[in-house]
This record gives structure tokens, sequence and C-alpha cells, in this order.
């Protein structure tokens, strides 16, 4: 009896100290409070205070977003699902524009701080300071014109982080040039240490910083100002909270142009990818990523032997120009970095292709890259397909397994994967542990074309390497996942 007792309190108890709840987040249907109204909460963050999350963010109702029409306001949900609509943040503001509403908890002061962005006249950047006994305020305005190192230069977008020792740090952009920086907040949260780490980033906006295995991590990218073709998602990581960051990878963009013709299964002559000469006399590289790590050990490169166009006259020896085999080199993505691969070549020609066979050791990856070499005469190379194998297996590529690319655009300003401008990183607590999920704006989504009810795109769980990198984003329609409360 007694043993039973006991573990029927054993349950009990575990009850009351561990919940889970099952949440599915989906990226195209609108975000309703449960009033059944649509949610106007832009640029902002969700914080979690207690048992609940707070949304944060800019209202814009139905304006261009450069008016003096924004304000805050607060939803507040158990779930991330139900939202209800708690109203304005901001009590007595001075007349401007309004973006970027930041609220953390201090806990050696028992306020809530609210920290954002604001233009008495655009674009004359400041920041401002308010304080609250509740996360859903009214918050009391204590500066309007807060103070940071690079104030002279104007101060636009930003994000807040508290590190593990309640230390705050707030990452910003300049308005002059877009410079971005992090900067250590006094211990009241108030105002600026002044203490920097010195630029990061120029012409970037919408940084967001947070830290994951004691790394930590910040994301931002070129300004896109409401833009509906969405901007990247530059990642920068670092041991130390302000200074010391190195670029990884850009995370939001594509690495050129869609070649789906290269893997898929139709082998044609006349249908190839042109691959092109650059100006600085490399060839664009083809670059295909894989949805999960796949074990190869060969290639078949098809090269078309036609389209050789050449005027010629009856005098002329030749009225073709040669038939030129490339030599090409091998990359794999391993640990965020691209290591040569070492190949053995062998070539079949035939009526209308050259078939180039790279056999190498086994290798686990989730990208290769394919690179021509210089010396090829031509301006052009033409490449039917690429067939790929694991030992004398092709893989059969469906759906979404893979996907090729030419990279013949800067990748810094290749076309977003997630047409969407950031704006937070939630760490958010679930069943398998701490995860983070990207967060960004959907300008000009709505289908009234009304700015206060434009969309957000919530990111399934960024997906870590066993060194830390961030993998590629990619779009999710709808996802879920079991968030924890102890």
């Amino acid at each position: 009896m007694k043993t039973t007792l006991t573990f029927i309190f054993s349950i009990l108890f575990s009850g009351l100290i561990f919940s889970q709840t099952n949440v599915v987040i989906n990226n195209l249907i609108p975000r309703l409070d449960i009033d059944g109204a649509i949610i106007d909460a832009h640029d902002g963050r969700i914080s979690k205070f207690g048992n609940k999350f707070y949304w944060y963010g800019t209202a814009y109702g139905n304006n261009s977003g450069f008016t003096r029409n924004n304000f805050f306001q607060c939803y507040s949900s158990p779930d991330l699902m139900n939202w209800k609509k708690e109203g304005e943040l901001l009590v007595n503001k001075p007349i401007g524009t309004y973006y970027r509403p930041h609220v953390i908890y201090n806990n050696k002061t028992k306020k809530y701080v609210l920290w954002y962005n604001w233009y008495p006249k655009l674009w004359d950047g400041k920041y401002g300071v308010a304080v609250s006994d509740k996360p859903t305020g009214p918050f009391k305005i204590v500066s309007t014109d807060v103070k940071v190192l690079n104030s002279k230069y104007g101060v636009g977008d930003f994000g807040i982080f508290v590190d593990d020792d309640n230390i705050a740090y707030i990452a910003y952009n300049t308005i002059d040039g877009h410079k971005g920086s992090i900067e250590k907040l006094k211990n009241d949260y108030l105002s600026s240490t002044m203490d920097n780490g010195g630029f990061i980033t120029d012409g970037c906006e919408a940084g967001a910083i947070f830290k994951r295995n004691n790394v930590y991590y910040m994301l931002t990218d070129y300004t896109c100002c409401f833009c509906t073709q969405g901007s990247g998602v530059r990642v920068y990581v670092s041991d130390n909270p302000m200074n010391g960051y190195k670029f990884k990878n850009n995370i939001n963009r594509y690495p050129g142009t869609p070649a789906t013709t290269l893997i898929d299964d139709v082998l044609s002559p006349n249908i190839y990818s042109t691959i092109k000469k650059q100006q600085d006399n490399s060839f664009s590289p083809i670059q295909i990523n894989f949805s999960k790590d796949s074990q190869l050990n060969g290639l078949k490169i098809y090269q078309f032997t036609g389209n050789r166009y050449m005027c010629c006259d009856t005098t002329t020896v030749k009225c073709k120009a040669d038939i030129v085999l490339p030599e090409f080199e091998l990359f794999a993505k391993q640990n965020g970095e691209w290591v040569k691969i070492q190949i053995k070549t062998q070539v079949e020609a035939t009526s209308v292709y050259n078939i180039i066979d790279l056999k190498f050791e086994i290798i686990a990856s989730k990208s290769l890259l394919l690179k021509v070499s210089n010396n090829y005469p031509y301006e052009e190379l033409f490449i039917n397909k690429i067939k790929l194998y694991d030992g004398e297996k092709q893989l059969s590529i469906k759906n979404n397994d893979a996907i090729s690319f030419i990279n013949d655009i800067d990748p810094m300003i290749a076309r977003p994967i997630i047409p969407s401008q950031q704006t937070f990183v939630m760490p958010l607590k679930t069943n398998k542990g701490i995860e983070y999920v990207w967060m960004g704006d959907l300008w000009g989504s709505a289908s009234d074309n009304i700015k206060g009810h434009d969309y957000q795109y919530w990111g399934s769980p960024l997906v870590f390497d066993s060194n830390g990198n961030i993998e590629t984003m990619k779009w999710v329609d709808e996802w879920n996942t079991t968030i924890v409360e102890k």
C-alpha cells in the first residue's frame, strides 16, 4: 500500500512541476487573436515571462509604415497559438515614427524594460527606454534619447540579448552606413555603458543575437526597407558577446541560379545548363544541396559536345571548334567548410556527350561543389546531367531530396529562400531541449494589402551541425513541436 501511494504521489507531483503542450505553427494562414482579429504586431519579439509568451510588435494598421500612426502593442498566449490582445504599451509618447519594440526583464530591479527605436523626424534615429511593473504595461518612458557609442551617426534597427549572468547587450546598426556593432548595457538596462566591441558589419540592419552552447550568434543582412523579396541572414559567431565575430555563412540565400535539369531524370542532348566564364577567368561553380547527409563515391558528368557555333566558308579546313574535355575539381562541405576531394577521372566519348566519370573515396555531405578548371578554352561549357552514385548504385533524386544551382550570383545578394525580413530569434524550451525559432516579417503578404495584416514567418527550429554551424534554412508551410513547462 505504501509503495502504491508513493507511486501515485510521484505522478501527481511530477504533473505539478512538468507539463507539455503540443504546438502547431502554420505560416500560410493569418495569425488571429482570440477575438478573431488579425494580429497586428511586427518587427518586435516574443518574450516568455513566467508561464506566458508575450508578443511585442509595431502596429501599422492601414498605413505605409513611415507615418506617425505606428504604435506598440502586446499580445499574450500560454501556447503560441491562442493570443489575447493586451493593448498599447507606451503612454504619453512624443510624436514620431516608432519601430522595433523589445521587452526584457531585469531580475535586480524587478522591472520590465522596453527598448525601442523612434524618429522625431525621418531619419533622425534615436533609442527610447521605458519601464513597467507588468509585462503588458503600460510602460512609462524613462528617456526618449538614450545615447549609445555611435549615436552621432543616428541609430536604427536593433536587438536586445540578456546573457546567463544577467548582463544585457544591444546589437544595433547606425543610420549612416548601417554599420552594426554590439554594446553592453548598464545593470539596470536603462542605458549603455558605452563599452562597444567595434563594427562587425556595414550596409546591414535587423540584427539579432543569441547564445547556444557558450557560442554567441549574431544574425543580420543587407537593408530591406519593408521589401517584399526579403533579405538574407548572415551568421557571425564568437566566444565573446561583443567582439571577435567571424562570418560563417548566409542561411537565407540561395547559392545561385537553380538548375533543376542537372540532376533530374531527363537526359536529352539539347536540354543542358550553360556554365559561363566570369570576369576573373573562372567558371561559375555548380552546387548540389541535399536535404540530409548523402553518401557518395562517384559522379558522372554529361558534357554536351554540340552547340559549337563557328562561321565557315568553302576554304575552311575545320568548320566546327574542337571538342575540348574540361577538367574538374570537387569539394564537399564538411563541418561548415569546403573540403577538396581527391578524384580519379575516366572519360567515355559518345556521339553527343563526353561522359566524365569522377571516382573518389566515399564521403557523407549535404553539399557538393563542382568547379571547372580555368584552362578550359571556351567562354561557355554545356552540361546536360550530373548523375550521383553510392557505390555502383545511382542515387534517385525525388521531390526535395536535392537541388542544384549554378553559382553565377554574388551569394551576398542572391535571392532569399524565405521572402522575409528578420525580426527575432526566439529560444523555445521543447521536449528536445532549447531550440531556436527564426522569425521574420513577410512584408506585402496581406491579400488585402493592409500593412498591419502582413504575415510573419516562424521557421521550424534552426538546425545546427556538430560544430555549431547553422544549416541553410528552408521554407516550411507548417511544423509542430512540444513545448515544456516546469
